[in-house]
């Protein structure tokens, strides 16, 4: 790798945890440049502004998941299997990638307004267009119901598994529970694949 690269990488990784801790607003290029090694004029000239870094950053987040669910949707297997597999898959990803959680969070605050501005949507899509083939195959073998709505049963598998991190340390106070062990996930994302699968399999397997 040429050592710019590695410099712009390194910027990026900087970035990343400011971004994440701070949002867009509240992070500094001047902490970002303390942290990766670079200087301020050398972040400028690989990203043109704050707002274009925080997109790059964006894109570099949205790859991380995006590339593991199309490697896990590729896999040869059955439908059920393949719904169950992503929902965990959702479930650790979200737990080892605590980064990712807070960027999409502070992307919401913003209504969208970056990612649309980068290749993200374009990179997720493609895991969002496997699983829509796995649940029209699910359809087409008379494995999943003919009524299911695919694109409403997309949105419900995300916000199922997302909700839990985005609201784990509010929800553990008024809960008076702690949710944010491997137990705790384990157990949660048992519960909503059941609940997935009892919605859209014709017959539960035994």
């Amino acid at each position: 790798m040429k050592r710019s690269e590695i410099t712009k990488q390194k910027i990026l990784a900087a970035a990343e945890k400011a971004f994440a801790e701070k949002g867009l607003y509240g992070a500094r290029v001047d902490d970002i440049a303390e942290q990766s090694g670079a200087n301020k004029r050398m972040i400028y000239a690989y990203f043109g502004s704050k707002e274009k870094l925080y997109v790059a950053v964006l894109e570099r987040v949205y790859s991380r998941i995006a590339e593991s669910e199309k490697e896990l949707l590729n896999k040869e297997t059955d439908c059920t299997e393949a719904i169950r597999r992503i929902i965990r898959h959702s479930f650790d990803f979200l737990y080892e990638d605590p980064s990712f959680v807070k960027m999409v969070m502070w992307e919401n605050l913003n209504q969208g307004q970056f990612l649309k501005e980068s290749e993200a949507p374009r990179a997720k899509g493609i895991s969002v267009e496997l699983l829509r083939k796995v649940l029209r195959q699910g359809k087409e073998q008379g494995i999943f119901r003919e009524n299911v709505d695919i694109e409403e049963l997309i949105v419900s598998i995300n916000m199922f598994c997302f909700s839990y991190f985005s609201n784990i340390y509010t929800m553990g106070q008024i809960m008076q529970t702690e949710f944010s062990g491997r137990a705790e996930l384990d157990k949660r994302c048992e519960h909503i694949t059941d609940i997935i699968l009892e919605y859209i399999v014709k017959e539960r397997e035994q």
